[in-house]
Parts: structure tokens; sequence; C-alpha cells
């Protein structure tokens, strides 16, 4: 675990250090990035996009100076964003050490210099001062939740099913819970939190469980701000190759009342993209 910052170059050299295998991002507002295509890094999704545009709607100047931690960052893009609209302080971290490298070198290659605190750790831990209360966090967790045994048990006897590893996309409750739990210890009094959930977790059982932990010590306000239907995607050869057992999965998720999708003519699976803001005072 580092959280030391690469050495700075200039514009000009971080321009042509950029991979040839790389895409952009345009989120508006004239705020692109160019990011390099790591196979080890997701690429930035539907879900993602959702994300960073609703960021150049939310932040304002009050914004400018608070402190803001960028939970799983992967990329990097939605703390470039934030340094391209003028927040000072940003810290990301990252489970992924391949991601975390990435998105140091994504940071040289869009601004020249390297200002963003970046580190390694599951959630919370890594961080480079475990003291510091942070403003504002942003957090994309896992989407979907605990997969059942019998999926687990097809899951393992799949043939060729390798690459993308399965806590990568599932166990995203379990990830909420944890992250639930430790977050009075990294919020400020009032400070806020911009989560997007998938409805694949089960959204009102993750919130539900906010409130048991908390709800005594603490007023918690949580309020929707947007709402988005995406197609559910596979993101390996080999998780599309089982895409009819990950469907019957989420599925029997659906039919028990412990998540929402809808199954269109068609065969698609729809899911939810839901962006909550969720505010901490202390009793």
């Amino acid at each position: 675990m580092s959280s030391e910052k690469l050495p700075s170059k200039s514009k000009r050299d971080s321009a042509t250090s950029m991979e040839a295998d790389s895409y952009s991002v345009y989120f508006g507002m004239g705020h692109c990035f160019n990011l390099i295509d790591d196979p080890g890094v997701f690429k930035v999704s539907l879900a993602g996009m959702a994300f960073g545009s609703l960021l150049t709607r939310y932040l304002d100047k009050k914004c400018i100076n608070a402190r803001f931690l960028d939970l799983g960052t992967g990329s990097g893009v939605h703390s470039f964003l934030l340094k391209g609209m003028g927040v000072k302080s940003v810290t990301a971290t990252d489970i992924s050490r391949e991601a975390v490298f990435v998105a140091r070198k994504n940071e040289l290659c869009n601004f020249g210099v390297s200002t963003i605190e970046f580190a390694f750790g599951d959630l919370f831990q890594g961080l480079p001062d475990a003291s510091i209360k942070y403003d504002y966090i942003l957090f994309n967790p896992p989407g979907w939740r605990t997969p059942s045994t019998s999926f687990l048990e097809a899951f393992k006897k799949s043939v060729g099913v390798a690459g993308l590893p399965i806590d990568s996309m599932f166990y995203g409750d379990r990830t909420l819970e944890r992250f639930f739990e430790e977050l009075p210890d990294h919020l400020s009094d009032g400070g806020t939190v911009l989560i997007g959930l998938n409805s694949l977790v089960g959204i009102r059982q993750v919130m539900s469980r906010l409130q048991e932990l908390h709800a005594g010590k603490y007023m918690i306000d949580c309020r929707l701000l947007e709402r988005h239907d995406f197609p559910l995607l596979f993101y390996t050869e080999e998780w599309a190759r089982i895409r009819n057992l990950l469907i019957d999965e989420v599925m029997s998720w659906a039919r028990k009342g412990e998540a929402y999708c809808c199954m269109q003519e068609d065969g698609q699976v729809i899911w939810s993209y839901e962006i909550v803001e969720l505010t901490m005072w202390e009793r």
C-alpha cells in the first residue's frame, strides 16, 4: 500500500505518454478526459457516465474548498472531474492496485501534474490519514447482491469461467454494510455521501440496514437524486457464456422481492441505477 504520488511531468510529456489504447469520456461543460483502456480496470460504464453527469450539475462554489473522498475510483475519472471543476482537496482509493496505478497515469496524461492523493485499500483502509473526515464521499459499490448457494455451485462447475472475479460484481450488499458501519468515522458531521446504487443489490434492504446501524446516534437524510434504467451487460466473454445462468439468478431475486429488475419481450434484462444523496448529523 502506498499513497505517494508519481513525479510530475509537463503537459507536453504527459500527452505523448498516453497509450495508443485509450478512449475519451465527456461529461458536458467541456469536461472531457482521455483514459487508458487497460483490461484490468473497468471502463467507464453507463452508470459511471450518469454519475459524472450528475456531478457537473450538483457541485457548486461551496464545494470547491470541501474535502472529497472518491472510494473505488477505478480509472480515476470522477476524481478528475472534481479537479476539473475546481475542487482543491481530492483523495481517491481503490481495492485494485492496478486501478490505482492506471488512475495515477491517467491523471498525469490529462493534467500534467499530480495533485490527487491516491491510495490503495479496501473501502476506508489505506487512507493516507485515517483521522481526516471528509465533507463529501463518492461511492459506486459492486452492483449485485450476494448470490445463492445453488448459483455458486453451478458457477464453479462452468467450464472455462475465468477473468472477471465474482466479487467484482456480486456481494454488493455485504460491501455496503461494511461501508455503512465505518462511515461515521470518516464523514464530517453534516457531511454528504453520493452513492450509486444498483437495484440488483436490494436497495430497500441495504438502506434499512443503514438505519438499523446508526439511527440511534445520527439523524440520517436520504433522497433520490436521479434514476436511470440500463440493460444488464456481461463484461467478459467468459461471463457472456454463462449469460443464462446469470439471468436466472438475478430474476430469482426479483421474484422473491430481494432486488428489482425486469425482462423485456426480447429477453433483455433491465435494472435501475439510482443515485442517492445521504447526509448524516450527530444527534
